[in-house]
């Protein structure tokens, strides 16, 4: 059987897309994993396969390159998809969808995906050195003052199980705060290395540095892959709505797996 995909990259962040609205890609642990190797694969940091749903444009599902399923919701596979869907015709320039943590709109404006996700109505809570956010996924966020200088082996990929997230992990982020803007780097469950981007890292710790340090919306947010931008509002007891994660988003190369 073959079937169509494309490769997509949101900041660096990599991804296999495919357009399941024909049920052709059935998911296993090692379908994933082969298909996102770097060297005998396409080469990803996981696949977002794009669904049919009634009442909605479509849904969503995102699988690791681990070959798990993602735990959470994916800010930059979900860019790389609304885009896709963009491609293929499925929607026009925005859509209404359905992903991980639930209800979902996004639309395509100034060659810029602006993806909203879901407000955030309780405080973040401070941990340890850091904080704790939950933004469709779990983020654990610290301040450093040099973030080119963190070893993400050691203080990243080490720490993902750490009390109290023993069983389904966190995603750690590492946070420089500059003079307009901060600089992000993150480690996320399901990858075994660093990802040169995470989007809800990204928003996570936009809105972090601005409970805790005053930056004000649009933050800009500085990785390893590029740019992007987190737009919000801010509420009273550290709360936060109309959370945007808006950036750049490439179709790398189309191509079709041959499933036998």
């Amino acid at each position: 059987m073959q079937l169509p995909f494309a490769k997509y990259q949101a900041i660096g962040n990599d991804f296999i897309l495919i357009n399941n609205f024909d049920n052709l890609f059935r998911y296993t642990p090692t379908l994933v994993q082969q298909l996102c190797h770097r060297q005998f694969g396409i080469g990803a940091d996981g696949i977002v396969t794009i669904e049919k749903k009634e009442g909605y444009d479509f849904s969503i599902l995102h699988y690791n390159a681990d070959g798990s399923r993602g735990g959470g919701f994916c800010g930059n596979g979900t860019r790389c998809a609304l885009h896709y869907a963009i491609h293929l015709g499925l929607v026009q320039q925005e859509a209404f969808f359905v992903a991980f943590d639930g209800i979902h709109t996004g639309y395509l404006r100034n060659d810029l995906i602006h993806l909203k996700l879901k407000d955030i109505d309780h405080a973040i809570q401070p941990l340890y050195t850091g904080y704790f956010i939950n933004n469709g996924t779990n983020h654990y966020v610290e301040i450093v003052s040099n973030v080119a200088q963190v070893n993400m082996m050691t203080m990243g990929l080490a720490k993902r199980k750490m009390v109290p997230f023993e069983k389904e992990g966190v995603n750690l982020s590492f946070v420089q705060l500059m003079h307009d803007s901060i600089f992000v780097r993150t480690c996320e469950c399901g990858l075994e290395y660093e990802p040169l981007s995470c989007g809800t890292g990204a928003v996570a710790s936009a809105l972090i540095a601005s409970s805790y340090y005053g930056l004000k919306s649009p933050v800009k947010v500085v990785t390893k892959g590029g740019d992007c931008s987190v737009t919000f509002t801010s509420l009273p007891d550290g709360k936060f709505k109309d959370i945007y994660l808006n950036g750049p988003v490439y179709q790398v190369f189309q191509g079709i797996i041959r499933l036998d």
